[in-house]
């Protein structure tokens, strides 16, 4: 009976414990690309804000009203991540040829539960960016403004 072959089910236990655990890896790897996505995501989205506030301050006629005009353009772009996300002015001065900035800082969950709404960790997204306030335009310059010390002088 030597030369018969057997018929057992000693190797399944180890096939199926192996698809268990390739379903685990399988499943682990496409939440951490989901996640790494939304980083990504809100990187372009607050990109996308900060030129359009950029935008939207560079051409206004004073610094109040450029900021106001400015958060209002940025939160249209944000949509619904406008909660999260902190604007920052750090405009020195306002006037023809100042350089005019803005820092958005906005919290993504590094892993985020669907069904359970909720998250662990938090990962922190910072763009900051920067734009000459437009010279050809009639504006109320701030005090300390100097002219003579802007980029577009000379």
């Amino acid at each position: 009976m030597s030369g018969m072959p057997r018929c057992g089910e000693r190797g399944l236990v180890a096939g199926a414990e192996a698809l268990a655990v390739g379903a685990l890896v399988l499943l682990a790897g496409m939440a951490l690309m989901v996640n790494a996505w939304a980083v990504v995501d809100t990187r372009m989205a607050l990109d996308s804000a900060a030129r359009e506030y950029l935008r939207t301050y560079t051409e206004a006629d004073s610094r109040n009203e450029a900021a106001a005009a400015a958060t209002s353009a940025a939160s249209g772009v944000l949509g619904r991540r406008v909660a999260t996300t902190a604007i920052e002015d750090l405009t020195e001065t306002f006037g023809p040829c100042a350089p005019a900035r803005v820092r958005m800082t906005s919290e993504v969950p590094v892993m985020h539960i669907p069904f359970l709404d909720a998250g662990w960790g938090v990962h922190t997204v910072t763009v900051e960016a920067a734009e000459l306030i437009d010279a050809h335009r009639e504006r109320v310059a701030d005090a300390r403004h100097d002219r003579l010390a802007t980029a577009c002088h000379g």
